[in-house]
């Protein structure tokens, strides 16, 4: 008895990955409610769900973005000079553009990050924005190889094999879920005249695989700038208000993905922001819906044998076929965490810092890159602090802002490395990145230190091209005299392998006795095989 049984794995190839800039320009104007705008003190916004469809070489987008501004307003008699006004859906920036793909036959996958939001006014009433976006593409291929990863045999042999760790795609796709809540304001905060500006992050997520259904969850955490009212029902300054994993007030969220596999699969995911509304119909609390968008990836890494040679230990030849497959191997599969810490200095033009009301921090812009056991991460960011200045004339606290990586001033670059043993430049690195929420420390009242916390999905692969065996075969000599001519006519669909099992003999006996360059040579329909008498050594 000598039985194989075969195995296939089916991986997946990146054969391009690169980034490209979409830039987006427009007009908006102040609801007619809302004054004038003397000056813009900070803005920000967040990517709605974007559409792509792929024609030809070109993916064409479509989408909006809710554009979130915090400007001082037109004197107005007893309100705060400061206003938060937000354009969101159809009503705010619509996304338009198409981005030159590469002439490469493969499935493209890409995402897209909101870069830069720079708003300027351009009349009393009328504002001209300029947004980035960042458009990552990565062109890939299905790679399905086949090999024996099992011989069962009563006769002896000897065996090589080779262990490969594998990770098999099964699943890559895009969700958005929206969460709500009603958040009370904490004593001793004053109560709620009217909203300045809100930030939500989503915080500690982790991901996990049960009764068919990918769950992803954590905690979102809020960040308030508000106009506060009075007992005489003016309007009294700003306040802040935070609701987060260390106060009790952060909102647990879940994201479900249904999924029917076999088995429990490796998950890699992204989570951003895509809108946040707040409401307000009682000054002691305020709603708050968030839309959550989410790529989530799933794989199946396994551990694989393949032989790579078998030889008869006594008696009989062994007959190999041998393919040349192409495999991905993975090399490091790891999560890890890191930390940016950075001194921020006002710029000279700027009122020294008496209280920081909130800080904002675009999505960064990240890339990397493998070395010797190491993978280094560099990215850049822009930052918006927004404060109250010290006492200004008449005006008392003034709420303004300062910007590093707009203007003169410099981007917000930090990097770091992570040890992974084994890595070596040409490999191939992907990283899901998820930051948390960046807090801002009061140095003294020029100076803030940003903390910016990152969980990082790391997944390190090599490429590698291995002869395995894709059959093998038992020769044993035959009893009784053989014809001392024996010829075949190729067939269409004949190869060398089907040939010498037919006629019990080897692949290379059969290519030495009808001098065949390879034992893998291709046959020609109507060609005449000499069959050998003995099969000869491999």
């Amino acid at each position: 008895m000598f039985t194989c049984h075969y195995g296939q794995a089916v991986m997946e190839r990146t054969l391009h990955a690169t980034s490209k800039i979409l830039e987006v320009q427009g007009q908006l104007e102040l609801a007619v409610d809302y004054p004038e705008l003397e000056a813009v003190v900070a803005t920000h916004g967040y990517l709605r769900e974007i559409k792509g469809e792929i024609t030809g070489n070109k993916l064409l987008l479509s989408g909006t973005v809710d554009l979130h501004l915090v400007y001082r307003g037109k004197e107005s008699v007893d309100r705060v000079p400061v206003y938060g006004m937000v354009w969101k859906g159809t009503e705010g920036v619509i996304v338009n553009g198409e981005v030159d793909l590469s002439d490469l036959e493969a499935n493209w996958d890409w995402q897209v990050r909101l870069l830069k939001t720079k708003v300027q006014p351009e009349a009393d009433r009328t504002l001209k924005y300029h947004l980035e976006l960042e458009v990552r593409l990565r062109a890939h291929e299905p790679v399905a190889v086949g090999f024996v990863d099992q011989i069962e045999t009563e006769t002896p042999i000897h065996t090589e094999v080779e262990h490969l760790l594998v990770a098999e795609p099964l699943l890559q796709t895009y969700v958005s879920r929206e969460f709500s809540n009603t958040f009370a304001l904490t004593y001793p905060r004053s109560p709620l005249s009217r909203f300045i500006s809100c930030q939500v992050f989503p915080v500690h997520s982790t991901a996990s695989f049960a009764k068919n259904r990918v769950i992803i969850e954590g905690k979102l955490e809020m960040q308030l700038v508000y106009a506060t009212l009075t007992e005489d029902g003016q309007e009294g300054g700003l306040e802040t208000q935070k609701w987060t994993e260390e106060n009790g007030g952060a909102l647990p969220f879940q994201i479900t993905v249904e999924t029917p596999l076999p088995e429990e699969p490796s998950i890699y995911y992204e989570l951003w922001v895509e809108s946040v509304e707040c409401t307000s119909t009682h000054p002691e609390s305020c709603r708050v819906q968030v839309q959550i968008g989410a790529d989530v990836c799933l794989t199946k890494t396994r551990q694989v044998k393949a032989f790579i040679d078998v030889s008869a230990a006594e008696k009989g030849i062994i007959d190999l076929k041998r393919e040349i497959g192409s495999w991905i191997e993975v090399i490091e599969d790891a999560e890890r965490f890191f930390v940016v810490e950075k001194l921020l200095t006002l710029p000279e033009q700027r009122a020294n810092i008496n209280k920081i009301l909130q800080v904002l921090v675009t999505d960064p812009r990240i890339q990397w890159e493998l070395d010797h056991d190491q993978l280094i991460v560099a990215g850049e960011a822009l930052a918006t602090l927004l404060y109250q200045g010290e006492s200004l004339g008449e005006e008392g606290e003034a709420i303004t802002a300062a910007s590093w990586g707009q203007g003169a001033t410099e981007v917000l670059t930090f990097g770091t490395t992570f040890d992974l043993p084994g890595v070596e430049e040409g490999m191939q690195a992907r990283v899901f990145l998820n930051p948390q929420r960046p807090n801002a420390e009061l140095v003294d009242e020029r100076t803030v230190k940003l903390v910016w916390e990152f969980k990082a999905m790391i997944t390190v692969t090599q490429n590698r091209e291995l002869a395995l065996i894709t059959d093998s075969a038992l020769v044993l000599p035959e009893d009784g005299p053989k014809p001392s001519m024996l010829f075949y006519v190729v067939q269409p669909g004949d190869t060398l392998w089907t040939i010498a099992r037919r006629y019990n003999t080897t692949m290379a006996a059969l290519a030495k006795t009808n001098q065949l360059t390879g034992a893998d040579q291709e046959l020609v329909f109507g060609k005449k095989l000499l069959i050998p008498k003995a099969p000869f050594a491999n």
